[in-house]
Protein backbone atom coordinates (compact mmCIF):
# COMPACT_ATOMS: atom_id res chain seq x y z
CA UNK A 1 0.00 0.00 0.00
CA UNK A 2 1.16 3.49 -0.77
CA UNK A 3 1.73 5.80 2.17
CA UNK A 4 -1.13 8.23 2.69
CA UNK A 5 -0.17 11.84 2.04
CA UNK A 6 -0.63 14.18 5.00
CA UNK A 7 -1.78 17.77 4.64
CA UNK A 8 -2.29 20.86 6.77
CA UNK A 9 -5.26 23.03 5.88
CA UNK A 10 -5.21 26.76 6.67
CA UNK A 11 -8.50 28.63 6.36
CA UNK A 12 -8.84 32.43 6.35
CA UNK A 13 -12.33 33.84 7.03
CA UNK A 14 -12.90 37.56 6.21
CA UNK A 15 -14.74 39.82 8.67
CA UNK A 16 -17.54 40.46 6.17
CA UNK A 17 -18.32 36.70 6.17
CA UNK A 18 -17.60 36.51 2.46
CA UNK A 19 -16.15 33.39 0.95
CA UNK A 20 -13.30 31.93 3.08
CA UNK A 21 -9.83 31.33 1.69
CA UNK A 22 -8.53 27.83 2.07
CA UNK A 23 -4.88 26.91 1.76
CA UNK A 24 -3.88 23.24 1.76
CA UNK A 25 -0.20 22.43 2.37
CA UNK A 26 1.60 19.11 2.59
CA UNK A 27 3.52 18.15 5.73
CA UNK A 28 6.69 17.92 3.66
CA UNK A 29 6.49 21.66 3.04
CA UNK A 30 6.81 22.31 6.78
CA UNK A 31 9.67 19.79 7.06
CA UNK A 32 11.44 21.59 4.26
CA UNK A 33 10.77 24.95 5.96
CA UNK A 34 12.17 23.62 9.26
CA UNK A 35 15.39 22.31 7.73
CA UNK A 36 15.80 25.45 5.61
CA UNK A 37 15.54 27.56 8.79
CA UNK A 38 18.23 25.49 10.50
CA UNK A 39 20.54 25.82 7.49
CA UNK A 40 19.90 29.57 7.39
CA UNK A 41 20.74 29.92 11.10
CA UNK A 42 23.98 27.98 10.62
CA UNK A 43 24.85 30.18 7.65
CA UNK A 44 24.20 33.37 9.66
CA UNK A 45 26.29 32.06 12.57
CA UNK A 46 29.14 31.08 10.26
CA UNK A 47 29.01 34.50 8.58
CA UNK A 48 29.11 36.24 11.99
CA UNK A 49 32.21 34.26 13.00
CA UNK A 50 33.90 35.14 9.72
CA UNK A 51 33.06 38.84 10.20
CA UNK A 52 34.64 38.80 13.67
CA UNK A 53 37.74 37.07 12.29
CA UNK A 54 38.04 39.59 9.47
CA UNK A 55 37.62 42.50 11.90
CA UNK A 56 40.35 41.02 14.08
CA UNK A 57 42.70 40.70 11.11
CA UNK A 58 41.97 44.28 10.02
CA UNK A 59 42.66 45.62 13.53
CA UNK A 60 45.89 43.63 13.71
CA UNK A 61 47.02 44.73 10.24
CA UNK A 62 46.35 48.41 11.03
CA UNK A 63 48.15 48.16 14.35
CA UNK A 64 51.14 46.39 12.85
CA UNK A 65 51.36 48.99 10.06
CA UNK A 66 51.47 51.85 12.58
CA UNK A 67 53.99 50.02 14.75
CA UNK A 68 56.17 49.20 11.75
CA UNK A 69 56.23 52.89 10.76
CA UNK A 70 57.28 53.85 14.31
CA UNK A 71 60.09 51.28 14.31
CA UNK A 72 61.31 52.49 10.91
CA UNK A 73 61.47 56.08 12.19
CA UNK A 74 63.37 54.96 15.28
CA UNK A 75 65.79 53.03 13.08
CA UNK A 76 66.41 56.11 10.92
CA UNK A 77 67.13 58.23 14.01
CA UNK A 78 69.54 55.59 15.31
CA UNK A 79 71.39 55.42 11.99
CA UNK A 80 71.66 59.23 11.90
CA UNK A 81 73.11 59.31 15.41
CA UNK A 82 75.60 56.59 14.55
CA UNK A 83 76.75 58.51 11.44
CA UNK A 84 77.15 61.69 13.47
CA UNK A 85 79.18 59.89 16.11
CA UNK A 86 81.41 58.23 13.48
CA UNK A 87 82.03 61.59 11.77
CA UNK A 88 82.90 63.33 15.03
CA UNK A 89 85.13 60.44 16.08
CA UNK A 90 87.12 60.79 12.84
CA UNK A 91 87.53 64.54 13.42
CA UNK A 92 88.66 63.89 16.98
CA UNK A 93 91.33 61.42 15.86
CA UNK A 94 92.53 63.79 13.14
CA UNK A 95 92.80 66.70 15.56
CA UNK A 96 94.63 64.62 18.16
CA UNK A 97 97.11 63.39 15.51
CA UNK A 98 97.78 66.93 14.29
CA UNK A 99 98.10 68.24 17.87
CA UNK A 100 100.55 65.50 18.81
CA UNK A 101 102.62 66.21 15.68
CA UNK A 102 102.62 69.93 16.45
CA UNK A 103 103.76 69.38 20.06
CA UNK A 104 106.44 66.91 18.94
CA UNK A 105 107.93 69.41 16.47
CA UNK A 106 107.77 72.44 18.82
CA UNK A 107 110.37 72.91 21.59
CA UNK A 108 108.91 72.92 25.09
CA UNK A 109 110.00 76.50 25.77
CA UNK A 110 108.36 77.82 22.64
CA UNK A 111 105.09 76.08 23.36
CA UNK A 112 104.37 78.74 25.94
CA UNK A 113 104.94 81.60 23.53
CA UNK A 114 103.66 80.29 20.19
CA UNK A 115 99.97 80.93 19.65
CA UNK A 116 97.95 77.81 19.05
CA UNK A 117 96.52 77.36 15.55
CA UNK A 118 92.82 78.11 15.07
CA UNK A 119 91.88 74.45 14.84
CA UNK A 120 93.29 73.82 18.35
CA UNK A 121 90.69 76.20 19.76
CA UNK A 122 87.98 74.10 18.08
CA UNK A 123 89.13 70.89 19.76
CA UNK A 124 87.02 71.52 22.84
CA UNK A 125 83.96 72.14 20.71
CA UNK A 126 84.49 68.92 18.77
CA UNK A 127 84.88 66.96 22.00
CA UNK A 128 81.71 68.56 23.38
CA UNK A 129 79.86 67.62 20.19
CA UNK A 130 81.00 64.02 20.62
CA UNK A 131 79.82 63.96 24.21
CA UNK A 132 76.46 65.40 23.13
CA UNK A 133 76.01 62.60 20.59
CA UNK A 134 76.98 60.04 23.23
CA UNK A 135 74.37 61.50 25.57
CA UNK A 136 71.76 61.23 22.81
CA UNK A 137 72.73 57.59 22.26
CA UNK A 138 72.42 56.93 25.99
CA UNK A 139 68.99 58.58 25.91
CA UNK A 140 68.02 56.33 23.00
CA UNK A 141 69.20 53.27 24.95
CA UNK A 142 67.11 54.44 27.91
CA UNK A 143 64.13 54.77 25.59
CA UNK A 144 64.64 51.19 24.39
CA UNK A 145 64.82 50.07 28.03
CA UNK A 146 61.50 51.79 28.77
CA UNK A 147 59.99 49.95 25.80
CA UNK A 148 60.75 46.66 27.58
CA UNK A 149 59.13 47.71 30.86
CA UNK A 150 55.50 46.43 31.18
CA UNK A 151 53.85 49.72 32.08
CA UNK A 152 50.81 50.05 29.77
CA UNK A 153 47.43 48.43 30.41
CA UNK A 154 46.91 45.41 28.12
CA UNK A 155 43.20 46.19 27.87
CA UNK A 156 40.86 48.91 29.14
CA UNK A 157 38.42 47.64 31.74
CA UNK A 158 37.56 47.16 35.40
CA UNK A 159 39.82 45.17 37.73
CA UNK A 160 37.49 42.51 39.15
CA UNK A 161 40.14 40.55 41.08
CA UNK A 162 43.48 41.78 42.37
CA UNK A 163 46.81 40.04 42.87
CA UNK A 164 47.17 37.87 45.96
CA UNK A 165 50.05 35.63 47.02
CA UNK A 166 48.00 33.64 49.53
CA UNK A 167 46.43 34.15 52.93
CA UNK A 168 42.71 34.44 53.57
CA UNK A 169 42.02 35.64 50.01
CA UNK A 170 43.77 32.66 48.44
CA UNK A 171 46.41 32.83 45.75
CA UNK A 172 45.87 34.78 42.54
CA UNK A 173 49.02 35.28 40.43
CA UNK A 174 47.77 38.29 38.48
CA UNK A 175 44.82 40.62 38.03
CA UNK A 176 41.52 40.04 36.21
CA UNK A 177 40.32 42.87 33.98
CA UNK A 178 36.66 42.82 32.91
CA UNK A 179 36.18 43.77 29.25
CA UNK A 180 33.78 43.01 26.42
CA UNK A 181 34.23 39.87 24.34
CA UNK A 182 36.71 40.30 21.46
CA UNK A 183 38.19 43.55 22.84
CA UNK A 184 41.75 44.00 21.55
CA UNK A 185 44.52 42.90 23.96
CA UNK A 186 47.98 44.50 23.57
CA UNK A 187 51.42 43.67 24.91
CA UNK A 188 52.36 45.70 27.99
CA UNK A 189 55.97 45.97 26.75
CA UNK A 190 58.33 45.08 23.93
CA UNK A 191 59.53 41.49 23.88
CA UNK A 192 59.52 38.01 22.34
CA UNK A 193 56.63 35.53 22.53
CA UNK A 194 57.86 32.46 24.43
CA UNK A 195 54.50 30.71 24.75
CA UNK A 196 51.18 30.71 22.92
CA UNK A 197 48.74 27.88 23.34
CA UNK A 198 46.15 26.31 25.62
CA UNK A 199 46.13 25.86 29.38
CA UNK A 200 43.46 24.08 31.42
CA UNK A 201 43.02 27.09 33.74
CA UNK A 202 44.03 30.05 31.56
CA UNK A 203 42.43 28.71 28.38
CA UNK A 204 44.03 30.29 25.31
CA UNK A 205 47.04 32.31 26.49
CA UNK A 206 50.13 34.23 25.36
CA UNK A 207 53.41 34.55 27.32
CA UNK A 208 55.97 37.25 26.42
CA UNK A 209 59.59 37.61 27.58
CA UNK A 210 60.87 41.19 28.00
CA UNK A 211 64.47 40.39 29.12
CA UNK A 212 65.93 41.28 32.53
CA UNK A 213 63.96 38.38 34.05
CA UNK A 214 60.57 39.95 33.27
CA UNK A 215 57.68 38.13 31.56
CA UNK A 216 53.97 38.87 31.09
CA UNK A 217 51.05 36.45 30.64
CA UNK A 218 47.69 37.11 28.94
CA UNK A 219 44.99 34.50 29.66
CA UNK A 220 41.39 33.52 28.74
CA UNK A 221 41.84 34.88 25.20
CA UNK A 222 39.21 34.28 22.56
CA UNK A 223 41.95 34.36 19.96
CA UNK A 224 45.75 34.82 19.84
CA UNK A 225 47.34 36.86 17.05
CA UNK A 226 50.92 35.74 17.79
CA UNK A 227 52.88 32.52 18.12
CA UNK A 228 56.09 31.43 19.83
CA UNK A 229 59.11 33.27 18.47
CA UNK A 230 57.25 36.39 17.30
CA UNK A 231 58.61 39.82 18.16
CA UNK A 232 56.05 42.18 19.73
CA UNK A 233 56.29 45.89 20.41
CA UNK A 234 54.93 47.84 23.34
CA UNK A 235 51.24 48.21 22.53
CA UNK A 236 51.26 45.54 19.80
CA UNK A 237 48.11 43.40 19.50
CA UNK A 238 48.51 39.88 20.93
CA UNK A 239 44.89 38.68 20.95
CA UNK A 240 41.23 39.27 21.81
CA UNK A 241 39.46 39.16 25.18
CA UNK A 242 37.62 35.87 25.63
CA UNK A 243 36.06 33.43 28.07
CA UNK A 244 38.24 30.34 27.58
CA UNK A 245 39.55 28.03 30.28
CA UNK A 246 38.20 28.35 33.82
CA UNK A 247 36.29 31.59 33.41
CA UNK A 248 32.85 32.84 34.40
CA UNK A 249 32.68 35.58 31.76
CA UNK A 250 34.74 37.60 29.27
CA UNK A 251 37.84 39.07 30.94
CA UNK A 252 41.63 39.15 30.71
CA UNK A 253 43.88 37.47 33.26
CA UNK A 254 47.15 39.46 33.27
CA UNK A 255 50.37 38.51 35.08
CA UNK A 256 53.81 40.06 35.50
CA UNK A 257 56.53 37.56 36.43
CA UNK A 258 59.93 38.68 37.73
CA UNK A 259 62.71 36.10 37.92
CA UNK A 260 60.22 33.24 37.94
CA UNK A 261 57.89 34.67 40.61
CA UNK A 262 54.57 36.47 40.00
CA UNK A 263 54.36 40.06 41.29
CA UNK A 264 51.48 42.53 41.62
CA UNK A 265 51.02 44.18 38.18
CA UNK A 266 49.17 47.29 39.46
CA UNK A 267 52.25 49.22 40.71
CA UNK A 268 53.82 48.83 37.24
CA UNK A 269 50.84 49.89 35.15
CA UNK A 270 50.46 53.57 34.29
Amino acid sequence: MSKKKRFVTIQIIPDDLSEAWTLKLRYRFFEFLFYATIVALFAVGFAAVKVVQIQGKVLLANHLAVRNQELMEQQKKMELLERELASLSEKERAIRDILQAFLAQTPSDSVRTVAAPAWVANLGQYLEDIRAVERRLESHDASLLREKQPTIWPVKGIVSQRFSNGGTEGRHDGIDILAEQNTLVVSAAKGVVVGAGWDQDLGRYVRVNHDFGVETVYGHLARAFVQTGDQVGKGSAVGLVGNTGRSLGPHLHFEIIFKGKPVDPLPYLQ
